[in-house]
């Protein structure tokens, strides 16, 4: 209970510890901060897009309801945004400290391999949604963390290997638009259909041509019946620029790696239903 009091305290000094080392650092002049929806025609070419399902789970309306609420919440600073050559994203930066007072509810969260309920609970799914979606369009990933436990099995919302979690004064997501072609993020949440998806559009093509690769690593064994396995994941980006004139591409080069891992838990997201290692 103590740990729990102190929290927001912790969280206050540990975001103005990182906003402090983003000042030092230079980001705060590169932070994505124009938020434009009404001239989406000026980025014509799509780079990428990722949709994720948003679980249901019998018997938690509440907890659902209060999950698209903090959803369209977080979303409402998001969509339209627009990132420019080098300019960062970051999940912080961009959506308010999840509190009552900011309009979040309570919503289903993870923390220290336990599942459990917090304000804003359910952001992640946003974050990951958002993970893929630059990393799939080759943006240079700054900060991403994964989940420490994997309770949903393979009903999970992500490959694995490719979530990022969120937590206010301690994990962020973090990226770069290092091309020289201006980008714009658009979110839709689809309510009646249950998913989130997010796109990125350029005003020229994307000129990088990517392939991601999964590695299943290893597995722990779940610690009871009702449990879930642990995993190790290594997940690696592969690639090559393409040449406008001759149509032909550069050899493959890595420019992002990754190791996952999630620990054993004693809880499952669906009950009875048990985890797949496909990656």
């Amino acid at each position: 209970m103590a740990s729990s009091l102190w929290l927001p305290t912790k969280q206050k000094i540990r975001s103005g510890l990182k906003q402090t080392k983003h000042f030092l650092r230079g980001d705060v002049f590169r932070f994505a901060n124009q938020q434009e929806t009404l001239h989406r025609h000026q980025y014509p070419h799509l780079w990428s897009q990722f949709v994720t399902s948003i679980p249901q789970r019998s018997g938690a309306k509440t907890m659902g309801a209060n999950r698209l609420k903090n959803l369209h919440v977080a979303g409402e600073y998001i969509d339209g945004l627009i990132l420019k050559t080098n300019q960062i994203f970051s999940f912080w930066h961009r959506v308010p400290r999840p509190t009552l007072k900011n309009g979040y509810r309570e919503g289903p969260a993870f923390f220290n391999g336990t599942v459990t309920k917090d304000i804003g609970g359910g952001l992640c799914l946003l974050s990951t949604n958002l993970f893929n979606t630059f990393l799939l369009a080759g943006c240079e990933i700054l900060e991403r963390f994964n989940h420490s436990i994997d309770p949903y099995g393979d009903r999970r919302f992500f490959p694995l290997g490719r979530d990022a979690t969120v937590f206010y004064g301690y994990k962020d997501l973090i990226v770069s638009n290092q091309q020289e072609i201006e980008l714009q993020l658009e979110l839709e949440i689809f309510e009646s259909q249950g998913k989130v998806r997010s796109t990125l559009w350029g005003t020229r093509p994307n000129p990088v041509t990517l392939k991601i690769e999964s590695s299943f690593i290893n597995e722990k064994p779940a610690p009871s019946p009702q449990g879930m396995p642990g995993y190790q994941v290594e997940t690696i980006r592969l690639s090559t620029f393409s040449d406008s004139v001759t149509g032909t591409d550069s050899s493959w080069h890595q420019d992002y790696r990754a190791m996952s891992t999630y620990q054993p838990c004693h809880y499952a997201y669906y009950p009875h239903h048990h985890s797949s290692t496909t990656v």
